[in-house]
């Protein structure tokens, strides 16, 4: 963050300023638990907390400024602005902020793959570019403006991942960081619990548009049926990436590799350019392809892209694979929506190979009246996929078994637990060594703490 005096921040929030009011801050802080000297605190009110209650230990730590709801004295050389509602402040503030970059800006939405493809974009784009890029999944009302004051004139693009749960929500953060280049990765039915439909989730993402700058371009997974619906709808130039023949960009040649990766061949600036990814799922491809459209966009090199990609790794419990001894784990317990668990269930039969597979699969979450459908697919898959043994976990979770049943899978290969816990001690008795074990399910689950405990002797 670059530096920032008090009075500057109380009108780019429409606050009222008390103390010092040419203090600067170069960081900013919503917990006190990592704020370090100088920062700027802004108190949040949150379901389970209110920082209100830690503006005192802000200041002991070092707080040169406190944004906060609640009129509080401002000692020695700090100041308090006070705002009606701190995280629309949050909010107004990197608004404002990103204002002074001139630089390209890149958002990206979709059901599933955001991390992913932000990743992506950021690797292909390093290789001409300073990135900045949305930390972690640092991609709601709180994270993404937080993402943005970390932006320092070192940066010569910025790539944000925007999450929403709810109608508006994309529409509010696009609005923030006004993107040069909109993505949406695809419409799945994440959080259909609360949105109703695949139309309002469409809705719902398609507001990227709104704080778009004027001549933005968008870039649509041409795979997607309600993407790519779109075309000649939309008021402003739309590449579509995928592997159908109507894709302005399209993959083909999809060869998987196993564990080593992905192979696959795009025509780029008219040559046939061979990518390899060095991840293992061809579902990555799709993310790949909407990272080489970027790169296109901003200049990038068909050499510098075929570079960026091959230097991709997954992030932690992303399809992360770890050797345990002699069981190899695809540890993918950061979240699981009906897509991305047959994904993963495809890439563990490739993985497996010849050795034996189980798929250790806790409850999708938010997913409303579909949700029943969703996981027998999903276990349906498990039975397609010829996986050996399947354990699911959770309540929700009897619809893979019945799914699995449904198509053709043995009963006596399929066990059932009502909790993470109470499955522990049946998985190490089930694992055997040169087993290849999934582990996928909503993060709510918690599965990566029974990875956790069943291998917690193993180094």
């Amino acid at each position: 963050m670059e530096k920032l005096r008090a009075d500057k921040i109380s009108t780019w929030v429409n606050g009222r300023l008390t103390g010092n009011e040419s203090v600067t801050v170069d960081k900013v802080s919503t917990d006190t638990r990592t704020l370090v000297e100088g920062s700027l605190f802004v108190a949040i009110r949150g379901e389970n907390f209110d920082g209100h209650k830690f503006i005192d230990e802000a200041f002991k730590k070092g707080a040169a400024v406190v944004i906060s709801e609640e009129e509080y004295p401002a000692d020695g050389g700090s100041a308090v602005i006070v705002v009606e509602d701190t995280v629309k402040a949050l909010g107004e503030l990197a608004k404002n902020y990103i204002k002074a970059f001139d630089i390209p800006v890149i958002g990206i939405t979709g059901s599933v793959g955001k991390t992913t493809t932000k990743e992506m974009i950021a690797q292909v784009l390093s290789t001409q570019y300073n990135v900045h890029k949305t930390m972690g999944n640092f991609n709601n009302h709180i994270g993404l403006p937080l993402s943005v004051l970390n932006l320092n004139r070192n940066h010569t693009v910025a790539v944000f991942e925007m999450g929403m749960n709810a109608l508006g929500e994309i529409d509010y953060l696009s609005k923030i960081i006004r993107p040069d280049i909109g993505i949406i990765t695809n419409i799945g039915i994440s959080h259909i619990e609360k949105l109703g439909s695949r139309q309002n989730i469409l809705r719902a993402k398609l507001e990227i548009i709104n704080g778009m700058k004027e001549n933005g371009v968008l870039i649509l997974n041409g795979d997607d049926e309600l993407l790519s619906g779109l075309e000649g709808l939309l008021p402003m130039p739309v590449t579509f990436y995928g592997i159908n023949e109507n894709c302005n960009l399209q993959a083909y040649g999809i060869e998987s590799m196993g564990e080593k990766g992905v192979h696959f061949t795009v025509n780029i600036r008219n040559r046939d350019v061979d990518i390899f990814l060095p991840v293992p799922g061809i579902h990555n491809v799709s993310d790949a392809l909407a990272a080489v459209a970027c790169g296109l966009e901003l200049g990038i090199t068909n050499e510098n892209i075929q570079k960026g990609l091959i230097q991709y790794s997954q992030e932690k419990m992303r399809l992360n694979i770890i050797q345990y001894g002699n069981v190899k784990v695809i540890n993918d317990t950061y979240n699981a929506a009906p897509s991305s668990s047959i994904a993963a269930i495809t890439v563990l039969r490739e993985i497996a190979g010849l050795r034996r597979s189980i798929a250790v699969l806790g409850d999708m979450l938010e997913l409303g009246e579909y949700s029943g459908e969703a996981h027998r697919n999903v276990g349906a898959r498990v039975a397609h996929e010829k996986i050996n043994y399947l354990v699911a976990i959770g309540e929700l979770a009897k619809d893979y078994v019945l799914g699995a049943i449904e198509a053709g899978m043995d009963k006596n290969h399929i066990i059932h637990f009502p909790d993470p816990e109470s499955a522990v001690n049946s998985l190490k008795e089930l694992i055997q060594p040169n087993d290849v074990v999934l582990f996928k399910g909503s993060r709510g689950m918690h599965l990566d703490r029974v990875i956790e405990n069943i291998f917690e002797d193993i180094k």
